[in-house]
């Protein structure tokens, strides 16, 4: 009959080990959520600098509105010329271009701010949304 003692230091080294893992673990998960609250900061901080454009772009599509209408109301009684009404309808269709592009900057913010707080699509709805819509073949041959 023989009878071994456990080895203390085997089962202690193994410990020591699992110790370490468990605070690399923890170490690695802490970096991931201070990354994940950085995206989202960034994401809320680009977002609020796009909403101050955006308004600053919509003042200046009314503005220019309002002087396409004064412009084109001058133009009918003879006092300014059809290029000047030209010049203010340019001016007008730019910023509406400018606002619409910005509009859709917004949308793509927000898209940004859902996915850096968690958000996701999963299942059917990301593959029906990875990929582009059938092309309608007869539509395009009428």
């Amino acid at each position: 009959m023989s009878w071994s003692f456990p080895n203390r230091d085997v089962a202690r080294a193994r410990i020591d080990q699992a110790s370490a893992t468990a605070k690399a673990t923890l170490a690695e998960f802490d970096g991931t959520v201070l990354r994940a609250l950085q995206e989202a900061e960034s994401a809320l901080t680009q977002y609020a600098h796009d909403l101050d454009e955006n308004a600053r772009l919509r003042t200046a599509r009314d503005r220019s509105r309002e002087a396409a209408g004064l412009q084109t109301r001058l133009a009918r009684g003879g006092a300014v010329s059809s290029l000047e009404v030209l010049d203010v309808e340019r001016t007008l269709a730019s910023a509406e271009a400018a606002l619409a592009a910005s509009n859709t900057k917004l949308a793509s913010d927000r898209v940004r701010i859902f996915l850096a707080l968690g958000g996701g699509w999963g299942g059917q709805c990301a593959l029906i949304l990875s990929k582009p819509p059938p092309c309608d073949r007869q539509v395009l041959n009428k």
